[in-house]
């Protein structure tokens, strides 16, 4: 099994640096980073010190660019996959949520009621929303964009899921997987990715791969959940996409010259 440039990390505590090579390092400079941040908290019982809260907290980058229509198209975009809405009007997208939440929130109240006599400060009534953003420059300039979720329900046991744009950094659209690969590249990758997958986690087999907690559920794909770096992409795979929570997240990644078959000219090196 051909060894590539990949590896796989846990969830807690993922900050990667995929894209410090030495490789295609071009960048825009003539962009800055406005963030939008809000926190808030919400009681279920606001005449106790003890009751149980919701602490919300969101940090979003957005960009501010000369290129009116450029700059539409990539907030448009991050608005788009952080809150599942049209329009580029991030603050009114956060006042949407947070409303949302609160509202759900509030509809726990009798359930808490009917139990604080058991347990005035219930942990299984305590939820967390944390959401950050980060921008960083990869292959040719390339904006990548992050979005890392944290989230805690009640007495579950915590959540993260991080998310990926990639942005031309010309036309500010956005880039997905059929601008890399040519056309028909899916069996070809899926291959790869499993091959990938196998060696990371010390597998021989398919069966190996599967006994050992992955594509039990869903088989791999190459998801669009993925970081195009300065010398290599990296395809990021969140708990339950291809191996439950427990596994946490998985992330393969390979030099451009390992995937040269199937890759566009433009990503060639």
């Amino acid at each position: 099994m051909k060894k590539c440039v990949l590896y796989i990390i846990l969830i807690v505590g993922i900050l990667t640096a995929c894209n410090n090579g030495q490789g295609n390092t071009t960048q825009k400079t003539d962009d800055t980073f406005a963030e939008k941040s809000r926190k808030s908290t919400f009681v279920l019982d606001t005449t106790s010190t003890k009751s149980p809260r919701y602490d919300c907290a969101l940090s979003i980058q957005t960009i501010v660019s000369d290129n009116k229509k450029r700059e539409e198209k990539i907030n448009r975009a991050i608005q788009y996959t952080i809150f599942g809405s049209e329009g580029n009007n991030i603050d009114a997208a956060i006042d949407t949520l947070l409303a949302a939440i609160r509202s759900d929130y509030n509809d726990m109240r009798p359930e808490y009621i009917n139990e604080k006599h058991i347990n005035e400060s219930a942990e299984w009534f305590n939820f967390t929303y944390n959401l950050k953003t980060k921008v960083d420059y990869g292959y040719d300039g390339t904006i990548i964009y992050e979005i890392r979720c944290y989230s805690r329900n009640g007495g579950s046991k915590p959540s993260e899921i991080c998310t990926y744009l990639n942005f031309d950094p010309l036309s500010g659209d956005e880039i997905h997987l059929t601008d890399i690969f040519k056309e028909g590249y899916e069996e070809y990758l899926c291959n790869r990715l499993t091959d990938a997958l196998a060696d990371i986690i010390g597998a021989n087999s398919r069966q190996e791969i599967k006994a050992k907690g992955y594509l039990n559920f869903n088989d791999i794909y190459p998801t669009e959940n993925f970081q195009l770096g300065r010398d290599s992409i990296h395809f990021f795979y969140n708990p339950y996409d291809i191996a439950p929570p427990e596994q946490g997240t998985t992330i393969i990644g390979f030099a451009y010259e390992e995937l040269s078959d199937i890759l566009n000219k433009p990503f060639k090196q």
